[in-house]
């Protein structure tokens, strides 16, 4: 009688390539550096002799930042977790 292998190892077989693993690390560390970016431009007190040219660029950064620290994360994992399914499906089974 053959042992049939359970979904749960199969979950875990698919987590543990490397290619998921990098995709892991990189949405992490593109997370971790787009929510210090994000921290960092922050809101900063409002005052009235604001300088708006020094303003208006540190709001783009902010917003990019803001946009980015789901985007990319995603966008990787997103990668990672298709290109495997991509080479699984050329394989013939036996």
């Amino acid at each position: 009688m053959a042992h049939r292998r359970g979904r749960l190892s199969g979950i875990l077989q698919l987590a543990s390539t490397a290619r998921l693993r990098w995709a892991v690390t990189l949405a992490a560390v593109s997370f971790a550096v787009c929510h210090l970016v994000s921290m960092g431009t922050g809101p900063g007190p409002t005052g009235g002799a604001a300088d708006l040219d020094a303003e208006i660029p540190r709001q783009l950064v902010h917003f990019a930042a803001e946009l980015c620290r789901f985007a990319l994360p995603l966008g990787f994992m997103l990668a990672g977790l298709a290109t495997p399914a991509k080479t699984r499906a050329g394989q013939v089974k036996r």
